[in-house]
């Protein structure tokens, strides 16, 4: 099924500017748009489930200024991350201590469909509390097996950017053996945050062809290979001794 009509609009964009956060009016512009973005997000986990043969579980950012935000809503996202059994494994490796927190998007390697301001922005991302995620790819990094797997997903999604703490971008195709041995001298889990994205203005957003939201989901399907080399499972290698 083609989806025919547009998912952002470029009043969707306005929505994130200074002047439309204090007005709880505008609150309910953004729901709106959180719900559309919930409707983009099933859309790529029916796609993603058997690409990462893993069940996904769907979470929205805030659409509302809010203390955890700064009182500022920047961006809304849809982000789909390891579903209910898969974090029931892995709280049981980490212990009851860790495990608490890892209910959330953001304590696990997740795909994301981001509206901000300017930008639209779909990809993977490692937030600094995906620590165990990030060190199972660090870990395959480190060697020969991995690096070539790492290097064969790379070359299967070309058009994304790499990037550690939101600089540095490098060309995700590009990125070479030696590269990723460098990553896994530098990547210290817990301390750096890493995205592999592709982004697009508001305007290259707002005035592109009805199937936008198909070639975005077909993008997030050519990096399940990299999301599964980075996402802990009870075979990874992760490298962890508790």
């Amino acid at each position: 099924m083609r989806y025919a009509r547009r998912v952002f609009s470029p009043a969707d964009f306005d929505l994130f500017q200074s002047r439309f956060q204090a007005d709880p009016e505008w609150n309910g512009r953004r729901l709106e748009l959180r719900r559309r973005l919930q409707e983009f997000g099933d859309r790529a986990r029916v796609a993603l489930l058997p690409a990462t043969g893993m069940d996904l579980e769907r979470r929205e950012s805030l659409h509302h200024p809010h203390a955890s935000n700064g009182m500022r809503v920047a961006r809304q996202r849809t982000m789909l991350f390891r579903g209910k059994q898969e974090r029931k494994a892995l709280q049981k490796f980490v212990g009851p201590e860790l495990a608490k927190d890892l209910d959330s998007a953001h304590r696990s390697v997740h795909f994301q469909i981001v509206v901000e301001e300017r930008r639209a922005i779909w990809g993977l991302r490692w937030e600094k509390d995906a620590w165990f995620d990030l060190n199972v790819l660090v870990k395959r990094a480190e060697e020969g097996e991995g690096r070539s797997a790492l290097l064969q997903a790379c070359a299967a999604a070309p058009g994304f950017i790499f990037e550690v703490d939101g600089g540095g971008p490098r060309a995700l195709e590009k990125i070479g053996e030696r590269d990723w041995r460098d990553l896994a001298g530098f990547l210290q889990p817990g301390k750096h945050a890493v995205e592999i994205v592709a982004r697009q203005s508001r305007e290259e957003v707002a005035s592109g062809s009805a199937d936008w939201t198909e070639r975005v989901i077909a993008d997030l399907v050519r990096l399940a290979p990299l999301f599964k080399l980075g996402c802990w499972t009870a075979d990874s290698p992760s490298g962890v001794r508790w």
